[in-house]
Formats: C-alpha cells, sequence, structure tokens
C-alpha cells in the first residue's frame, strides 16, 4: 500500500497540468486526482471498485463531454496514468460497468488518443 501511495505522488507530480484552455473543466492534476480512487480496483488490488472511484470516474466523463479537446487532453492524461500503473486490461474495460457509466476511452497507455482532435 506504501509503494501505491508513493506511485500516486508521483504522478500528481509528474502529470503535466493543461491550463491555458478557458473551457477546460479539468486538467491533468484533476484527471489524475479524480481517478485515484480507481486504482486499487484498476491493478486488481480490490474486487469492486469503490463509491468515491466511480464518483470521480463520472467527473472524468463529464468534463471529457464538453468539447474534443477537453476529450484529447482527458485521453492523454489517462493514457499516461495507465502508461505508469498498468491496469488489469479486464478491470480497465470492465470500470464502465461497475460504475454504471459510458467511459469514453479504453484505460491503456496503448489508447490513440489522436483520434479525437477537432480538426478529424
Amino acid at each position: 500500500m506504501k509503494t501505491l501511495a508513493a506511485t500516486l505522488m508521483l504522478l500528481l507530480l509528474l502529470v503535466p497540468s493543461s491550463s491555458s484552455d478557458s473551457e477546460a473543466i479539468l486538467d491533468c492534476k484533476a484527471v489524475t486526482a479524480h481517478l485515484t480512487p480507481c486504482l486499487t480496483y484498476l491493478t486488481g488490488m480490490v474486487e469492486t471498485p469503490r463509491a468515491f472511484c466511480c464518483k470521480g470516474a463520472r467527473i472524468i466523463v463529464l468534463g471529457a463531454s464538453t468539447n474534443m479537446e477537453n476529450k484529447k487532453m482527458v485521453c492523454n492524461c489517462i493514457k499516461t496514468l495507465a502508461y505508469i500503473v498498468k491496469p488489469r486490461p479486464e478491470n480497465a474495460i470492465d470500470l464502465s460497468n461497475k460504475c454504471r457509466i459510458h467511459f469514453p476511452f479504453e484505460i491503456s497507455p496503448n489508447i490513440d488518443c489522436s483520434r479525437y482532435s477537432s480538426k478529424h
């Protein structure tokens, strides 16, 4: 558990903050903070995500839904987070079902965030 706490602190320091867009509801630090309660579920330490994990996931979904730039920024933040914490693929896929939300991203270090560009 101490290792997970140290990883979380490192994440908050390493994940860049995006604040140039005045419409941005979330930045990377906020995305990381809202997804942090899910890390015990995503990494397989617990079998079910806790309520505050699902609440954070819902906030991320709302923030990502405001525009394509926010969606791309949230996607890149989640990609970075997934690269660092290495979630179990089955838990990452099942988070939407467990929290009863439509999470618009694959929680994976391999997700292609360029598809969320407003220039497509």
